[in-house]
């Protein structure tokens, strides 16, 4: 149905966002409100990256952010694509989300972004793929919805080696703002891809 002019669009605003109710309470307002905003506000910047290129970003394109904040609710989303025995797998990733101001994780865990061109959501729980052109071997999990798509690995490389890593933006300070110099691929997912579920 189309609006003619001045009418306004009626119904119920849902709250939720996308996808289940897969945090309590008081882990998804705390970690809304401590890590939220400042996310919100670097998606804001890919998305106009994106609208200056015309969907095709060549160059490197400097990025002003709390690469902290960014990361811990990068860290939040993977909780709820993967279910509530994640987090008994991976206590050293709920102690870096629910404690703001701990840096840094275990070398085994390794974070990747790239530009999503695709218009939809797309998530996946922890898997294990292998690219038979590349020869490459990962065990990953991935949130992709535009203008990102996120890549957490564990103990691998990224599926695709054109995705960038972020892990670094785990070194930083709660308070500390940056200005990042990021050159991030278009990635679309290669046909040659074995999957195989985790779960």
């Amino acid at each position: 149905m189309e609006l003619g002019p001045g009418e306004k669009a009626s119904g119920r605003k849902e709250q939720r966002g996308m996808g289940g109710y897969t945090l309590c309470g008081q882990c998804n307002n705390n970690t809304g409100s401590w890590y939220g905003k400042r996310f919100v506000d670097w998606c804001y910047q890919g998305m106009n990256i994106l609208e200056m290129t015309n969907g095709k970003p060549t160059m490197f394109y400097m990025n002003y952010v709390f690469p902290l904040s960014i990361i811990k609710q990068i860290v939040t989303m993977f909780f709820s694509v993967n279910g509530e025995n994640f987090r008994l797998l991976h206590p050293d990733l709920v102690s870096f989300v629910l404690n703001r101001s701990t840096k840094y994780l275990p070398p085994k865990y390794r974070f990747f972004a790239y530009f999503n061109l695709e218009g939809r959501y797309r998530a996946t729980g922890v898997s294990a793929v292998l690219n038979t052109d590349a020869g490459r071997f990962s065990v990953f999990s991935e949130i992709t919805f535009p203008p990102y798509g996120y890549v957490m690995t564990f103990g691998t490389d990224a599926p695709d080696r054109r995705m960038v890593e972020i892990t670094h933006f785990t070194r930083y300070d709660l308070q500390e703002f940056a200005v990042i110099e990021l050159k991030l691929p278009t990635v679309m997912r290669p046909k040659t891809w074995t999957r195989v579920s985790m779960k």
